[in-house]
């Protein structure tokens, strides 16, 4: 859990490091005292140039962290064992098209839905609703508001859903059923030729056939717009599948 831990916190501190010289808008964040919540929902703000948690209410009701404890690090760790590594897929997927789109505030709504553990050890289901809050002068993304919504009772299963939507329309704009989706042994096969294999290697390596490897590859490619290997390894890094 650690490595991914690692992987999630460097993929924000160098999207912070891009963004870090760039003139930037600043909403008040009083403005979201006036914000309605429901017993069972908090809300947060992410600054992405500071990587720090600029503004929270509701966090200690609803999952029992004070302000001190619930800081970005946290959001590293705290999702459930078992989903994260679709829950991290996820939203670097979603982050990075919304980095190359740059929305205005408040104009996208990206759900996603997942297991978050409390205080007290235990877990429940979450559906947060995310949106732009503050953008750069050239449209980059400079802060996320959040909505946390426990629907445990609701949703009890233990999928990991994203949706993004138009506020304007709600129209959808991306959701995870369109994303491709690797499975283990294409990952491992993945691996190897991120570490300079060919296929001949790999099927050793794996104990399977040369044509086996080769049609993973081929099976990869599909999945995805790359048009080689070359670019299909950079995308499953960009998205920390590998």
């Amino acid at each position: 859990m650690e490595s991914h831990s690692n992987s999630f916190e460097t993929f924000f501190e160098d999207y912070s490091e891009f963004i870090k010289e760039s003139d930037c808008d600043e909403e008040s964040l009083s403005t979201l005292d006036q914000y309605l919540l429901l017993p069972g929902q908090a809300i947060y703000v992410v600054d992405w140039k500071e990587i720090k948690i600029s503004y929270q209410r509701g966090i200690d009701r609803l999952l029992g962290y004070n302000t001190e404890e619930f800081n970005h690090g946290l959001l590293s760790r705290y999702y459930h064992p078992d989903d994260i590594e679709r829950y991290i897929y996820l939203v670097k997927i979603s982050n990075e098209w919304a980095r190359k789109l740059k929305p205005k505030p408040f104009t996208i709504e990206t759900s996603l839905d997942y297991r978050i553990r409390k205080k007290d050890g235990s877990y429940i289901k979450v559906l947060r609703q995310s949106t732009v809050f503050e953008n750069c002068k050239d449209r980059s993304i400079k802060s996320a508001f959040s909505v946390l919504t426990d629907i445990s009772r609701i949703k009890p299963n233990t999928s990991v859903n994203l949706s993004v939507i138009c506020s304007e329309n709600g129209s959808v704009l991306l959701e995870d059923k369109e994303l491709p989706q690797f499975t283990k042994r294409e990952k491992e096969i993945l691996i190897k030729v991120k570490e300079g294999c060919n296929s001949k290697a790999i099927a050793q390596a794996l104990s399977i056939s040369h044509h086996t490897v080769d049609t993973h590859r081929r099976r990869m490619l599909s999945k995805t717009t790359c048009k080689n290997v070359v670019e299909l390894v950079q995308y499953a890094t960009g998205l920390g599948l590998i």
